[in-house]
């Protein structure tokens, strides 16, 4: 993917049954830096600050970016999988809790957007000067259950009018096929934003048909945004982009 024109990667380390392994994810950071110049961001936002902090402790295997959500989490699988269903509340306590972690371990957040209330959240971490821009943003269309938000260009041109002016945002999309994320997708590369793709939110190149890897999926949105005149951010584009010490 990286080689394909990707500048981050997030990936979700081990777990023992639900219980996050942080040595196992760090060991996981110092192996791809050994072949690669890629960001590194830990997902799995939805778990409390307290099952991750660890991940902020690991040193070398620090990550440069942590995913955190702003809002609440409550994504829904479906009657097929009610065992996996996820309830997560994220208080303002909490990402207070963040804030100042996330500052003195020098990781950048990545806050995720699940609805406009999100944006409310990050002018109140603003307010109260925890968090400084540039401000990277995920916002999230189309996951199932009561943080949900249509997976439209309506909406995504709807949130992204809301965002502070130093925000750099991807637009990706989840419980959606490949047929209605790409139109969003590509919406966010004409309005001047990013986008998150691969196997985690979709694992299709078309509706029924299996991507080969993350990379035919990142091949795709770099031959599109090359047409539209956006050239293509490299890992070090992307550190002076979000305000980070380039290595």
């Amino acid at each position: 993917a990286s080689q394909a024109g990707a500048s981050i990667v997030q990936f979700r380390g081990p777990d023992d049954q639900g219980r996050i392994m942080p040595d196992r994810w760090g060991r996981l950071v110092e192996d791809v830096r050994k072949h690669s110049d890629i960001l590194i961001s830990f997902g799995q936002a939805g778990p409390p600050f307290r099952e991750r902090k660890a991940l902020l402790e690991l040193g070398s295997g620090n990550p440069d970016i942590m995913a955190v959500s702003l809002t609440n989490h409550d994504f829904h699988w479906g009657p097929d999988r009610p065992q996996t269903d996820v309830y997560y509340n994220h208080s303002r306590a909490e990402l207070h809790d963040y804030a100042l972690a996330l500052r003195a371990a020098k990781v950048k957040p990545a806050w995720e957007v699940w609805h406009a209330g999100g944006v409310w959240t990050l002018n109140y971490l603003v307010e109260c000067g925890l968090i400084a821009g540039p401000h990277l943003l995920t916002l999230i269309f189309g996951a199932p259950g009561s943080t949900w938000s249509p997976a439209t260009l309506q909406e995504v041109g709807h949130r992204i009018d809301l965002l502070p002016t130093d925000s750099r945002y991807l637009v990706g999309t989840l419980g959606c096929g490949p047929q209605l994320q790409l139109p969003l997708l590509t919406f966010s590369v004409i309005k001047g934003g990013h986008v998150r793709l691969g196997g985690q939110d979709t694992p299709y190149y078309l509706d029924g048909v299996p991507a080969k890897s993350n990379a035919q999926l990142v091949e795709r949105i770099v031959r599109i945004s090359r047409e539209l005149g956006r050239e293509i951010a490299t890992p070090d584009d992307t550190r002076r982009m979000l305000g980070m010490t380039t290595p």
